[in-house]
């Protein structure tokens, strides 16, 4: 069986109002939805603008200290360098002032050879480690032992005093070793002990 529709309208009784209508004021409640909605993604937009500004500004930081790290590294190894090189140079400073010109003392050694005797072999050494130590080594042909006291007064008035020495006569060939250590004059010469009565 077949129901037309207006049969049912005519079901329908009238109903009084429920509510009364919304008042005007929330009729403005779906544009506030809107304009909170935009105003939320124009704030989320502008947080991310400022958050990769901010990751900029780290990155940068961070690049920043790496340099003056980089920089102030380069600039201890620089500066380990030159006091290595200053080292060097007081070392070489300290071995020049330590080092005396051997010339001088040569030639008093060539002149206190007499005319009877004769000068073979002269050899002086000086170490690297202790420049202010001359090792010599003298061969001397001469009837006596004489000729090799008179060069030694020569040696010791050149303010060199000998250590160690090592004294070998063979007929009339003296051999002689020692090393000499120089005196600074401007220290007190050390005299020797008086013996005791």
């Amino acid at each position: 069986m077949q129901i037309i529709a207006k049969s049912i309208d005519d079901l329908k009784t009238e109903r009084k109002g429920i509510s009364p209508p919304l008042p005007p004021l929330f009729r403005l409640l779906p544009m506030l939805f809107y304009l909170t909605i935009a105003a939320s993604v124009g704030l989320n937009g502008i947080f991310f603008l400022r958050l990769s500004q901010e990751v900029q500004r780290k990155e940068a930081a961070i690049k920043r200290k790496a340099d003056y790290d980089a920089a102030l590294k380069q600039a201890q190894t620089e500066r380990r360098d030159l006091e290595g090189e200053a080292k060097k140079a007081s070392d070489i400073v300290a071995w020049v002032d330590t080092t005396r010109p051997l010339q001088p003392l040569v030639v008093e050694i060539a002149r206190s050879i007499a005319q009877d005797s004769t000068l073979v072999e002269l050899r002086l050494e000086r170490d690297e480690d202790s420049p202010n130590q001359v090792k010599v080594s003298m061969r001397l042909n001469s009837d006596s032992t004489r000729q090799l006291d008179s060069t030694l007064e020569k040696i010791a008035a050149q303010r060199y005093r000998t250590y160690s020495p090592q004294q070998t006569v063979n007929g009339q060939e003296i051999d002689y070793k020692a090393t000499l250590l120089w005196q600074d004059p401007s220290r007190p010469q050390s005299e020797p002990a008086s013996p005791s009565k």
